[in-house]
């Protein structure tokens, strides 16, 4: 067990669906491959910077800001599971990456070295903080006066049918676990704008800005890979945690799902439209 305010998200993607991410890692980088290019193409960053990149999972994020700012600049991962950073290891390796390192630490909680980066970015990977306001005013201490963040949240669910399809199929078949805050850590505690604009404005953040863009998320394979991706990642697989569903529900809710993906599946691929916002904001001292 991992103590702190983050504790149950540090378990959650340590041992829970952080070994679901490192077994569908590959699917998942081609799944936001798209996102990542919103974030690169957003942050801009420059040969020779320094990027930090928050909750950075299995590291692709990490890996394709390494490349661009290349030899002389230095990339960071961070997050607070350690399978995940393990994966993360690897992977830069095998790539033959050496500009890059990942630290297990908690953003919210642990002390990062002020005035540092030129950037700190995330896909998906902020919206999980007990204190959200706490959280990125030690984002923004990390960074050199006038650096950048630049995240990809996601929109509103009911934009996001990745998430929606398999949910209804899971919650008409166990029936809707107890409600939840909408801002609540969790992957859409950031889909309402001005929420997030507050919470930055609060942690000091200058020039707040959002784009919301419509960014497909592509699977090679059929209706029925993509299918037993959705119920392993995402709201299906909370339904079925929460609703103590059997693996017989869990074979029936990726059955149904796979005949509600079909018709985004064309010639070996599943492109399933998603509703993404890229948030910039700026250190000013």
């Amino acid at each position: 067990m991992t103590d702190g305010p983050n504790a149950d998200q540090a378990d959650f993607w340590t041992d829970g669906a952080g070994l679901d991410w490192i077994t569908y890692e590959a699917q998942l980088d081609a799944l936001f491959a798209g996102a990542n290019r919103a974030l690169l193409q957003t942050a801009t960053p420059q040969a020779g910077q320094a990027v930090l990149d928050i909750g950075c999972g299995t590291g692709a994020t990490t890996r394709d800001f390494a490349t661009v700012v290349g030899p002389s600049g230095q990339v960071q991962g961070l997050d607070i599971s350690t399978t995940m950073l393990a994966q993360a290891e690897k992977s830069a390796t095998a790539q033959g990456l050496q500009n890059v390192t990942f630290t297990r630490a908690d953003a919210q909680t642990t002390p990062l070295p002020e005035n540092r980066y030129d950037h700190v970015i995330s896909r998906f990977g902020v919206m999980f903080f007990e204190n959200p306001v706490a959280a990125f005013e030690n984002l923004r201490k990390s960074l050199k006066d006038g650096g950048q963040l630049t995240m990809a949240c996601w929109g509103p669910f009911k934009e996001n049918p990745w998430f929606t399809l398999p949910r209804r199929v899971a919650t008409d078949l166990l029936c809707n676990p107890p409600p939840m805050d909408p801002r609540d850590p969790g992957p859409f505690a950031f889909a309402d704008t001005d929420y997030v604009f507050s919470i930055l404005t609060d942690a000091g953040f200058a020039s707040q800005t959002v784009t919301t863009q419509d960014i497909p998320l592509t699977l090679q394979g059929s209706s029925a890979d993509a299918a037993e991706l959705s119920s392993y990642i995402g709201p299906a697989n909370s339904v079925i945690r929460a609703q103590g569903g059997t693996a017989q529900d869990k074979a029936e809710i990726v059955r149904a799902t796979r005949i509600k993906l079909e018709e985004y599946a064309d010639n070996g691929t599943i492109t399933v439209p998603a509703k993404i916002h890229i948030y910039t904001a700026q250190k000013h001292n």
